[in-house]
């Protein structure tokens, strides 16, 4: 059976107290979701990419993602992107360069976007 990062991000996300009451999903922002909703996406930075290699095969995969909070309150934002931070780290993933923290005028919310690295265990199928 086939794995699936993004998926047990969301889970890991969503198994949280705080963040499981969150609009948490992957790739966008629902339209339909009202303006004035805190919400959180999960961006994939690219496929999963081949890494530890050995004997002319890989071993393992790394992946990056970019998760964005976003909400009308900027203490909200940076409280709920701690508590992302949080998940990631236990999921085995960092922050690294990239991102975003600032007030965006055209849609009215607060905007934290960070970027997080992390690897597969050895030898599992991604």
């Amino acid at each position: 059976m086939i794995k699936d990062k993004l998926t047990e991000i969301y889970n890991a996300l969503k198994s949280d107290d705080t963040l499981s009451g969150i609009c948490i999903k992957s790739f966008e922002r629902p339209e339909t979701l009202p303006t004035d909703q805190t919400s959180i996406v999960i961006i994939p930075l690219g496929p999963p990419i081949q890494s530890d290699q050995g004997s002319n095969t890989s071993f393992s995969k790394t992946f990056l993602y970019q998760i964005n909070v976003e909400s009308t309150n900027r203490i909200e934002c940076k409280k709920l992107q701690g508590l992302v931070e949080k998940v990631m780290e236990s999921q085995g993933f960092y922050q690294i360069v990239g991102g975003l923290d600032e007030w965006i005028p055209e849609i009215k919310r607060y905007a934290d976007a960070r970027t997080y690295k992390g690897k597969s265990k050895l030898y599992d199928d991604y």
